[in-house]
């Protein structure tokens, strides 16, 4: 028999060929592939202009019948993620535009579904039969298997964005989705019902006993967050990370205000440049109002109003405002935290501040 470090080669290759025959793998082939020393994202530091897509929205409203599209969406695929069709690796950010009159048909899915308003007025969402009217900047939630439909009753296209956890129900596989025999659904509520019930910050009603894992509120008016960052901020200078930054919640547990996504919105003043930090999961950042840059892993992403951008998993990010800055921000955080997975870090060196290697040339 041959012998010696050539023979017990052939040997190995030919022991680890009958092991992938009967598919299965050596633990210790696998080094990275299998556990890394910090998070490695695939999702990219990337930004989707609003100057640019703008005139997408509406060539689709015209080109783009809403019977044929059910929802008329443009979906911002991740260029770190061939290609699929997501921001970040669990979570969804689409443009989505309605025209006056028309109704984008109820279905319910088991993924979680947000609006912010972008653009236009007179639209409406039903959820679970109430009606909300919708003005730029809310915060609308359509809860996982809740059903849901839209419809213009303005003058002008409505845009909005939606944020979906899809990529991590389809990751689960545990995606199911339903469409109601009607175009819409009937209505059982009064329109903006939960805003009465709901909206009034540390109280709820002692007759409702919502039922659920998310928010009983349907629509948190972003008139009211602005005025409540605006009082904050005569105040305090609030995170040195993130400025004046406030958490949508459920008034019912004090959570997140739905079970998969947490939902943010910050208020950053007039040359305000906060200091850097990181986190665990990936962040989608929407400018509601205002002009500024960011920097991540180095690079600068200038940004303006209705702009959207990504910063990725465990990626030193900090933010300048050169105007007034409100952003809205969501990311995956109630997934990790029950689980002990959520970090986060500061950036120590250069007094907490990257050092800009680069700029976003999209």
């Amino acid at each position: 028999m041959a012998s010696g470090p050539g023979a017990q080669m052939e040997d190995l290759d030919l022991f680890y060929q009958d092991v992938q025959n009967h598919n299965s793998r050596g633990l210790w082939t696998l080094g990275g592939d299998n556990l890394t020393t910090e998070p490695e994202p695939k999702a990219l530091p990337f930004m989707w202009k609003w100057s640019e897509f703008r005139p997408l929205m509406y060539r689709a409203s015209e080109l783009v019948p809403v019977e044929m599209a059910e929802r008329r969406v443009l979906v911002f695929a991740n260029p770190g993620l061939a290609g699929k069709p997501s921001a970040t690796s669990t979570l969804m950010a689409n443009l989505q535009i309605i025209n006056p009159g028309e109704i984008a048909r109820s279905h319910r899915h088991t993924p979680s579904a947000f609006r912010v308003i972008v653009e236009g007025t007179g639209a409406y969402t039903t959820v679970e039969g109430e009606k909300t009217y919708m003005d730029e900047g809310d915060f609308i939630t359509t809860p996982s298997w809740t059903w849901h439909d839209h419809g213009n009753e303005g003058d002008t296209p409505m845009v909005w964005l939606d944020g979906l956890d899809v990529p991590f129900v389809n990751m689960l596989e545990v995606g199911f989705y339903d469409q109601l025999e009607t175009q819409a659904q009937n209505l059982t509520r009064a329109d903006d019902m939960s805003l009465r019930l709901y909206g009034a910050g540390s109280m709820r009603p002692t007759w409702e006993h919502h039922q659920g894992l998310h928010s009983p509120l349907l629509n948190y008016k972003f008139q009211r967050a602005y005025e409540a960052l605006k009082e904050l901020a005569k105040d305090t200078e609030g995170s040195p990370y993130d400025g004046i930054c406030l958490e949508y919640t459920n008034p019912q547990t004090g959570g997140p205000a739905m079970a998969t996504i947490a939902c943010f919105v910050q208020l950053l003043e007039p040359g305000r440049h906060t200091k850097a930090h990181r986190h665990t999961g990936g962040t989608i950042f929407h400018v509601i109002k205002g002009k500024g840059y960011s920097v991540i892993r180095g690079e600068r992403f200038d940004w303006q109003a209705k702009d959207t951008f990504v910063v990725p998993s465990w990626a030193f990010h900090e933010h300048v405002a050169e105007d007034e800055a409100v952003l809205f921000s969501y990311n995956d955080s109630p997934l990790q935290q029950p689980f002990g997975l959520y970090r986060e870090e500061a950036y120590e060196e250069n007094g907490g501040h990257q050092l800009v290697t680069g700029a976003f040339a999209g």
